[in-house]
């Protein structure tokens, strides 16, 4: 069964890339009018279509907020809505943003909001099961990562934020509090060992 899925996925990968050269063949007999209303067409078209190119190409503070409440949207949605949970919809927002910006601060932002809305509704509704909080524990597993690489001030929110949702995290079950604890404890460390004094060496 394992080597179907993987076969299975190869050949789609492949059929990818096949797909993917024979457009930009395409693509290069374009000239610069042509090129542009085919981007034009693509703007209108779906709005993560727009959301992708806005990301990429205007310095938009406000932009991230879309993708942050697209995010929550999917791990937590209204209760009273027919929303369906979708992690999966909440990780391909995180990933358009990533592809569209590398901006790694606000990856990792709506990282944290993957948390915190998953924690949130563990907390409030009882809700999650084993492959729900396996996708918030990758989540945190990528934050810890992504941590060393960030700007100090960022450094400090991101604890801040993880702190908190270490607190909402207490009482959930499925070894999910105890996971936290585990992670946001090892962060903290290094917050501790990057604050401590150098202790020079006596001559």
């Amino acid at each position: 069964m394992e080597n179907r899925v993987r076969a299975t996925a190869v050949v789609k990968a492949s059929r990818r890339t096949s797909r993917w050269t024979a457009i930009r063949k395409r693509l290069e007999t374009f000239d610069r009018a042509g090129l542009l209303n085919l981007i034009v067409d693509l703007y209108g078209a779906d709005a993560r279509n727009r959301r992708f190119l806005e990301s990429r190409l205007l310095a938009d503070p406000n932009v991230i907020e879309e993708y942050r409440r697209s995010v929550s949207a999917a791990i937590y949605p209204d209760p009273f809505s027919r929303r369906p949970i979708s992690i999966r919809d909440a990780s391909a927002a995180i990933t358009h943003y990533q592809r569209a910006t590398g901006d790694p601060v606000g990856v990792t932002d709506l990282m944290l909001s993957f948390v915190e809305a998953g924690t949130e509704q563990a907390a409030d509704l009882g809700y999650g099961d084993e492959d729900y909080f396996g996708a918030l524990e990758r989540k945190l597993d990528a934050i810890a990562t992504a941590y060393a690489d960030l700007p100090p001030d960022v450094r400090s929110t991101v604890v801040r934020r993880l702190q908190r949702i270490r607190d909402r995290a207490q009482k959930i079950g499925w070894g999910f509090g105890d996971y936290v604890d585990e992670v946001v404890g090892r962060i903290e460390s290094r917050v501790v060992t990057r604050a401590a004094p150098i202790r020079r060496r006596r001559r």
